[in-house]
């Protein structure tokens, strides 16, 4: 009878023990230590970009709506450009601090990344803070022998393509997706 009580009583004292007092404080939501994107205001992808929160802007979205939507997550307005020789055709592009969206026709074509605070891949690839050898342990890396010094390229965890380049095969010191305007 004292055993059959027990297994009653044992799991009614384990739900208890999992329950907390409610308590008056305010708490913010604190992203755990391993979360990828913690920091981040801005996350890139194969396909285009998002601000943190926000639906992803993909490529061919507009130059208006693409700018605005980085403005208000970053607190800052791009600094403008144009380059006429671009393999491509002429391309407009959008500076902020360490990232560049490159658009053509108004509408955005592609995006490169250097290392800065506040962006990411949606993987968590940070130009500056993330390795090759780092990289290569988690995704698919294929370096590249073009005329660009340390150009790989990684398969995302969608299955898109994003190229990069490692100093020295070491540090991943930029990323880019999209078209672009590198001579090779």
């Amino acid at each position: 009878m004292i055993r059959k009580a027990a297994l009653v009583v044992l799991p009614l004292a384990l739900v208890a023990c999992g329950q907390s007092e409610p308590t008056t404080e305010t708490s913010e939501k604190v992203a755990p230590a391993d979360d990828p994107l913690a920091g981040v205001q801005v996350v890139l992808d194969a396909d285009g970009l998002r601000a943190m929160g926000a639906e992803p802007l993909r490529f061919g979205a507009p130059r208006d709506e693409v700018d605005g939507a980085i403005a208000r997550a970053l607190g800052s307005s791009p600094e403008t450009s144009r380059n006429e020789e671009c393999g491509a055709g002429p391309m407009d592009f959008s500076q902020f601090g360490p990232l560049q969206l490159a658009y053509m026709d108004g509408v955005l074509r592609g995006w490169f990344l250097r290392a800065g605070e506040g962006m990411a891949t949606s993987d968590g690839v940070r130009p500056g803070v993330t390795t090759l050898e780092g990289l290569k342990l988690e995704r698919q890396v294929r370096e590249l022998d073009t005329t660009l010094p340390g150009e790989f390229e990684y398969t995302t965890a969608d299955f898109g393509t994003i190229t990069g380049f490692a100093e020295d095969g070491v540090t991943v010191t930029a990323l880019q997706a999209g078209v672009s305007c590198f001579f090779r």
